[in-house]
Order: structure tokens, then sequence, then C-alpha cells
């Protein structure tokens, strides 16, 4: 939901002087779901969430469907045209969230997608991240070297 700040909504909720200007409230629910829109990108997140519960559903959960969705969401932003979605792209798109995965499991950070400075993995222990690593780089050369891949993850 966007509000302004001028809606009636918050009008009992904000002071006068807060209420000045264009400001907007944006529900980031609501913000993600409108990012997932067209191409196959909900199919590539459903096959990211099958991959993540088969694969990586390890102790002290530090791949959590949140964080792949997050990722996606960074993807989206790097592949922005409808026809980087489509079906036949599928395979690239799953690698390259695996890819960031990866990398943000080894530096041990992963940013919010709204909120760059919440990391993701706060909390998480380095052994269970590094061992999500190790799990993501299996599925990773195995999805770069068997072109079947997806059909048996």
């Amino acid at each position: 939901d966007l509000l302004s700040k001028e809606s009636i909504a918050l009008q009992n909720k904000q002071s006068s002087t807060s209420m000045e200007g264009d400001a907007w409230i944006i529900s980031l629910h609501e913000a993600e779901n409108i990012l997932m829109v067209g191409g196959a990108r909900k199919k590539v997140l459903s096959m990211l969430k099958t991959i993540r519960d088969r694969h990586l559903d390890l102790q002290g959960n530090p791949v959590s469907v949140y964080i792949l969705q997050t990722l996606m969401l960074y993807e989206c932003e790097k592949h922005p045209r409808e026809e980087e979605w489509e079906e036949c792209h599928i395979g690239d798109r799953i690698s390259g969230i695996i890819m960031q995965l990866i990398s943000c499991l080894q530096c041990r950070r992963c940013p919010h997608y709204f909120l760059p400075n919440v990391d993701l993995f706060r909390g998480k222990s380095p052994a269970s991240l590094d061992n999500a690593a190790k799990l993501a780089w299996r599925l990773l050369r195995e999805l770069l070297t068997n072109t079947k891949a997806l059909e048996n993850l």
C-alpha cells in the first residue's frame, strides 16, 4: 500500500509538521510483489524454494526463503528486460542467483534489497554460512556442467 502522509489514515498518527512535503510510506511486501511480476520470475522463485528445501535446508537456517527472494530482486535489477525472464533463460537466472548467494555467504553479508544497511545474515554462525557456501558451490557446479540439472534438482 502506498500512503501519502496527507492520507486520512495517517492524519491522526502524525503531527502536522511531519505531514509537510510529499513523503510516502510504502509496504515493502507489496513492492517486492510488484517487482516479481512478469516473465518467469514467479517460476524461478518457486524453483529456488524447491532447491533450497532439497539442498540448502541446513541447521541454523543460513539460507532462508526470504534471502533467496532478496537475491531474486537483485537479479531482477541486473536483468530488467522481460525477455531476460522468459522460460529459455530460467537456468541462467537461477545460476546467477546462486552465484550471488555464494558471494554473499563467503562475504558473510547479505544486504536487504530496500534497506541495504540491514544484513540478512546477522546472527548466523560463520560455520553455517561456510557450509551453505560449499553446498551452493556444488549446486552451481552441477547446474553449469549438467544440462539436465534443473530437471533433477
